[in-house]
């Protein structure tokens, strides 16, 4: 395979299409977050399903961060192998063979599990019996979303109820998610969070009336940090894209620098008006809609397979077959997992290649 970057090299002589990760907007994104939890009661398990790298969740640790949250085993895996001695795995598992494997992962740290059904349970804490372990649990509360979670309230409690009679379960709080809620209009946006909060945060009330203590109440995301991390109640916040942003994000009013783009190659102009770059959709993700250029007066308006059309609004452009063009993804979790490594940046040089060590995690 040919070499597509080296240690020193310039940004715009890294051969295309690559993963560009400014480690100096990286850096300072994570400073921002951090300095903004310094003095609050809760605190930051930054999501790691979008950056995928130990390299960067050491630094949210170092910046003052409890653990980090994870969306799969493999993940968790991963992570607790690089040194990370708390990890939240913020789903469900349910195969008799991932439940082995993350009871043998315990071993590692302080690793906790969503639970939000009794067969689920039953199962993991007859593993665990057989495996003469315990594994931490949360309880996961539907507040809105309308995916994983019981629904908050009388049947959460029965459910701690329950499951509290497991023995080799133990039971250490509640977890919900209002972080997917994106709207343009921050007073919606600030009622539909205060409403998603206060269940989740009146569940755990109601728990620990009936005599359960409840450590972790989890929730939240990037889209909200500023509104779940003032919640009373609420004990930490699970921020993952603001390290590395999208258009996506930054349209919802998330302000944090963009940290990863795409560098891709311009190879035909065949009219004034248009340019076709060597990115498509195995380049780039469009879940979210078309991602948007770094350079102004430029539009991507299609994708096939390994082309993008390029809409160039001055027709005297100066843009020429071999020119570089740098990408911001509109959604950076799902265009991260496409690529191998990161071509990590710093100072616009290349600092080193970095594999992205959770993309095959399952």
């Amino acid at each position: 395979m040919y070499e597509q970057a080296t240690i020193g090299m310039h940004k715009l002589d890294v051969e295309t299409p690559a993963l560009l990760l400014d480690m100096d907007a990286v850096e300072r994104n994570i400073a921002r977050m951090a300095a903004f939890f310094q003095d609050k009661e809760c605190k930051l398990r930054p999501h790691v399903k979008t950056h995928k790298l130990p390299l960067i969740a050491a630094k949210q640790i170092e910046a003052g961060a409890i653990g980090v949250t994870c969306a799969k085993l493999g993940e968790a895996e991963v992570f607790l192998q690089s040194g990370i001695r708390n990890v939240l795995i913020a789903n469900q598992v349910v195969s008799e063979k991932k439940i082995r494997r993350m009871l043998e992962l315990s071993e590692l740290g302080d690793l906790i599990v969503c639970i939000d059904s009794y067969e689920n349970a039953q199962h993991i804490s007859n593993i665990s019996q057989n495996m003469n372990r315990k594994m931490n649990v949360l309880i996961e509360v539907n507040v809105g979303i309308n995916r994983c979670g019981l629904a908050p309230g009388v049947s959460t409690l029965d459910f701690v109820r329950d499951t509290s009679k497991l023995q080799n379960l133990n039971f250490r709080g509640l977890m919900g998610y209002e972080g997917g809620m994106f709207t343009n209009d921050p007073d919606e946006k600030a009622t539909k969070c205060s409403q998603c909060n206060t269940l989740l945060v009146e569940t755990s009330e109601l728990v620990r009336k009936g005599g359960f203590p409840v450590e972790i109440v989890s929730a939240g995301g990037s889209n909200t940090y500023y509104l779940t991390g003032e919640y009373p109640g609420i004990t930490d916040v699970q921020v993952g894209s603001y390290v590395t942003m999208d258009s996506h994000n930054k349209s919802f009013g998330l302000d944090f620098e963009q940290a990863v783009t795409v560098l891709t190659t311009v190879i035909s102009r065949p009219e004034k008006t248009r340019a076709i770059i060597d990115a498509g959709k195995k380049s780039i993700s469009c879940d979210e809609g078309m991602s948007a250029f770094a350079r102004p007066g430029l539009t991507l308006h299609t994708l096939n397979e390994e082309h993008g059309h390029v809409r160039i609004d001055n027709p005297d452009t100066d843009l020429s077959v071999g020119d570089k063009l740098e990408i911001i993804p509109s959604h950076g979790c799902t265009t991260i997992p496409i690529y191998d490594n990161y071509i990590l940046i710093r100072n616009n040089h290349v600092e080193s290649i970095e594999p992205i060590q959770s993309r095959h995690a399952i």
